[in-house]
């Protein structure tokens, strides 16, 4: 029953948008369709939610995790008998009230923007209950930032920061950001990576060197996170992975370009489209970490949710659609060609029937 509503969902607000209308009820009751998979879902087997359940029977989630925030409201639920369904029901409404707050005042089209989550990113959350919270807290504080707000940014950050440790790491592209024109430093920035992505390849994926780094500027703790995130190497598994960044630069790219082409678009938005153009080339910096641990990988999805929201919000106001521009074209080439490299790089095709199949609600 559910894996029909999504589907008919999805191919609804398709059809809805590629005809340029916006039905919010439809909107809606989509995301009705997501919030029952996500609150039902209750698949087992190798899975990060395998782990997070049996940790929350128990009640000791603050034992495994060093994430203060998640601790907190997991080991609450728990201790008060309440299901994990109930827990997962209520991380999907909080993490969708951040989107919804974001869009609202991007003015967003609902229906694109369900669409374009529905592609993967919905999946993902499925598995990365913390990240997912952090995502969402900093989305809202990306927001802020592109509106020039740094210190409500900082705030939000370090709120983020107790859901999920590593979303600690977007900090520093506060410092690197401009409201109107890309920074210096950030060019600098992505020099940089390109050169420890060169230094990677000639030292063998070789991660002694960043342990070093880290053993100078770090305590033991992060000394061990590193040398557990980078343990192994992709070899050059790393090579599909930036092409997915590619792909991801190609929508912030041509979305920028048509926002300059389009007449009415609020200042709100384009500062938002901005800050997703610059930060798409913040998260090279990543790149190099990538090689060492498909981990890593996660900033860049973060990247690509933002430059959806920013295509959900410049969609209102253009005159034409994607389809009949060729920076339109390119668009969608980024969407299709980032979807498709992520189901095939994280094998998630198993994500998607499990997350629709074993479902409380089928």
């Amino acid at each position: 029953m559910i894996s029909a509503l999504f589907y008919i969902s999805f191919l609804t607000n398709l059809l809805v948008v590629v005809n340029r209308i916006r039905i919010n009820f439809l909107a809606f009751l989509s995301w009705l369709v997501l919030f029952f998979i996500y609150a039902g879902n209750i698949r087992e087997g190798f899975s990060d939610l395998t782990h997070y359940r049996a940790r929350y029977a128990v009640g000791k989630s603050s034992l495994y995790f060093s994430d203060h925030a998640y601790n907190f409201f997991a080991d609450w639920f728990s201790h008060h008998s309440i299901s994990f369904q109930v827990f997962l029901a209520c991380i999907f409404l909080f993490s969708s009230a951040c989107f919804y707050f974001v869009a609202k005042k991007l003015h967003c089209n609902y229906n694109l923007l369900i669409l374009l989550l529905s592609l993967f990113y919905f999946f993902y959350t499925l598995e990365v209950l913390r990240f997912f919270l952090a995502a969402s807290v900093a989305l809202i504080a990306h927001y802020y930032l592109s509106q020039n707000h740094r210190f409500i940014f900082i705030g939000l950050m370090f709120i983020a920061f107790l859901f999920h440790g590593s979303i600690i790491y977007f900090l520093p592209f506060v410092i690197f950001y401009r409201q109107k024109n890309t920074s210096k430093m950030l060019w600098a920035l992505v020099f940089i990576s390109t050169v420890l992505i060169i230094i990677n390849i000639l030292v063998g994926n070789n991660s002694s060197y960043l342990t070093k780094i880290f053993e100078l500027i770090g305590s033991e703790a992060t000394k061990s996170r590193v040398m557990y995130y980078t343990a192994k190497s992709t070899r050059l598994g790393f090579i599909l992975y930036d092409s997915y960044y590619i792909f991801n630069l190609l929508i912030s790219i041509n979305l920028k370009k048509i926002a300059k082409t389009v007449s009415n678009v609020p200042q709100e938005v384009t500062n938002f489209i901005n800050l997703v153009y610059q930060h798409s080339f913040f998260s090279t910096i990543f790149l190099p970490l990538i090689m060492f641990s498909t981990a890593f990988a996660r900033y860049l999805i973060f990247t690509v949710v933002l430059n959806f929201i920013a295509i959900a919000a410049l969609q209102p106001f253009m005159q034409r659609s994607f389809i009949k521009s060729k920076n339109g074209l390119y668009i969608i080439l980024g969407v299709v060609g980032a979807t498709c490299f992520w189901w095939y790089l994280r094998e998630n095709v198993l994500y998607f029937y499990e997350a629709l199949l074993p479902n409380l609600f089928n």
